[in-house]
């Protein structure tokens, strides 16, 4: 027995249109047999008049989740991706442990096999339909999403909808998942309207008891730090910048997986923690899963340590054992600037202040010294990761935003502008920086995005995909391939495990060789991209300013530099 369509509004067309009441612009989506309410509902919304977010076909769903990524880092806004049932979800999944690590929220929805073999309208048509069957599809990804949950009504879309990105939204931000079976899409929906019930929570400043005493620790301190790994997202360094510049707090970004302060911000002092915390005698950790690495730091004997922001006990993992003194629940920047408030009426010796400015500043100076060495002995044939870096830097000039993964040397670049760098997620997922990179020019498209990746991560990235993407959405990205024939950070790993080992004593070490090597340029070229392979440094600015030229016209770049470690 045929069944048709029932007339009116159905709950695809409820869906898409609460996601975009409720601020979803984009939709990355990855198509299967589950769409065809989606697909029916986008061809009839000229007739409905129902806005709903720009659908985008992407061919690969890790490429759609890390655009979804790089696209809430570029602008502040989730973004929701679809893709086909349980094998489309599969290929979500380190996208979304990703998004997950770094508290970026996303829409993630995909298809549900139909439920039932026959009677209704979308009911089982191929025999895929039996063997995408899944108990529980949503346990794939139940772990690493704040919620989840899969649709049993039309009269549910919308409200799912509303609930699924006020969770996300919520502080601490997240992915949430939303299971879509195709009967369920394809019901009519006519009698629940579009009115949005989206209202994330957000936080504002910890309890004024809590702040004043961790200001008063703060007054107290000698050798105070600051360690942030994940600043909020925002298009300011306030209120960061002023309070540490006020009270001399020198500030750390270790592993930080975005820019916190300008690099030449006097209290900056760089990504490792070492050389602050071994006379310490307080330590603001922000919104700093790993803080340091516990088997390499000893902290002071009284040495007190306050954590601040949305979640600083981390309930998600199962142990985390680095000591809080003073737990601040609050909202990042809204506990700042109460930090800063309650320091200000308390006051700091003018002589305290200066004695901290000048020790800051002395690191500062041994650093870029000997970033400055560094840089000059990699010029040669191969270069070296911080000469690439610092070419790349100086050409693409101050406007430029850069999504790294196990590619520059960030410690001999400088970021003055906001957002100019977003670096990989602790979870390190690989194949994460050319995909988000994408999103985030996509999401604006003012600004030069330059991904900046090792060669072992571009593969993982599905470059394929990547580049017909940049091609097809006219996207001006300038990919950077950093070919060293290595996975690298394997190497390391093995090496710091075994300095003595056969394994570091070997000629080519097993499980870390990537040869023989692609033409990495022919597969961007393959999609309409200037590429070129530079091998020596005398040669890398003007090839830098050839891609630059070539994108500033609209048209996607690569390089392929030879690096050495």
């Amino acid at each position: 027995m045929k069944h048709t369509r029932p007339e009116g509004m159905f709950a695809a067309e409820a869906l898409l249109g609460h996601m975009k009441a409720a601020g979803i612009d984009v939709l990355f989506a990855n198509g299967g047999t589950d769409f065809p309410s989606i697909i029916e509902a986008y061809a009839r919304s000229a007739e409905t008049g129902i806005a709903m977010p720009e659908p985008l076909v992407i061919p690969h769903e890790g490429v759609a989740v890390g655009m979804a990524h790089g696209y809430y880092l570029a602008t502040g806004k989730p973004a929701a991706v679809m893709v086909h049932v349980n094998v489309g979800l599969a290929n979500s999944v380190m996208g979304l442990i990703n998004a997950a690590s770094e508290n970026v929220p996303i829409l993630m929805t995909s298809g549900r096999t139909p439920l039932t073999e026959a009677g209704r309208f979308g009911s089982r048509s191929s025999p895929i339909h039996w063997g995408q069957e899944m108990r529980d599809q949503a346990g794939m990804v139940r772990e690493v999403v704040k919620w989840d949950y899969e649709l049993r009504y039309a009269e549910q879309a919308g409200p799912a909808i509303d609930r699924a990105l006020s969770i996300a939204m919520s502080e601490p931000r997240g992915p949430v998942y939303l299971s879509l079976p195709r009967e369920a899409l394809a019901e009519p929906a006519a009698a629940y309207g579009m009115e949005t019930t989206y209202a994330p929570t957000s936080y504002g400043p910890p309890e004024p008891e809590l702040v004043r005493q961790a200001a008063e620790k703060l007054a107290a301190a000698k050798n105070p730090v600051f360690i942030i790994q994940s600043p909020e997202v925002g298009d300011s360094f306030e209120p960061l910048a002023g309070f540490a510049d006020r009270f001399a707090l020198p500030v750390v970004e270790f592993w930080a997986t975005r820019q916190a302060l300008p690099t030449s911000h006097p209290m900056n002092v760089g990504r490792e923690p070492g050389p602050w915390l071994g006379d310490a005698d307080v330590v603001v950790v922000a919104n700093a899963m790993v803080p340091w690495i516990a088997g390499h730091v000893k902290l002071p004997e009284g040495c007190t340590v306050i954590a601040i922001g949305p979640e600083p006990q981390y309930r998600n993992l199962p142990m985390r054992g680095f000591p809080i003194h003073l737990s601040l629940a609050g909202g990042l920047n809204a506990t700042i600037s109460a930090l800063d408030q309650a320091l200000s009426e308390i006051g700091i010796a003018e002589e305290v202040l200066a004695g901290r400015r000048d020790k800051a500043a002395t690191f500062r100076a041994e650093a870029e010294a000997a970033a400055v060495k560094r840089v000059a002995s990699g010029s040669g044939a191969p270069m070296s990761p911080a000469f690439v870096s610092r070419c790349l830097n100086e050409v693409a000039g101050p406007d430029a935003v850069f999504f790294n993964e196990l590619g520059v040397d960030l410690s001999v670049m400088k970021f003055e502008k906001p957002g100019s760098y977003f670096t990989t997620p602790l979870s390190g997922g690989l194949g994460w920086g050319l995909t988000a990179a994408l999103g985030a020019q996509l999401g604006n498209r003012n600004r030069q995005v330059i991904a900046t990746i090792g060669d072992g991560s571009y593969m993982f990235a599905n470059p394929v995909a990547c580049h017909q993407v940049a091609a097809a959405l006219k996207l001006p990205l300038l990919t950077v391939v950093f070919n060293n024939g290595i996975w690298n950070a394997v190497r390391r790993s093995t090496l710091y495990m075994y300095p003595e080992g056969n394994a570091a004593r070997a000629n080519v070490m097993p499980i870390t060789a990537l040869d023989p090597a692609p033409d990495y340029a022919a597969v961007a070229r393959a999609h309409g991209a200037h590429a070129e392979r530079v091998e020596s440094g005398e040669d890398l600015p003007a090839a830098i300013e050839r891609a630059l030229q070539v994108t500033r016209s609209g048209r996607q770049a690569m390089l392929e530099v030879m690096v050495s470690y």
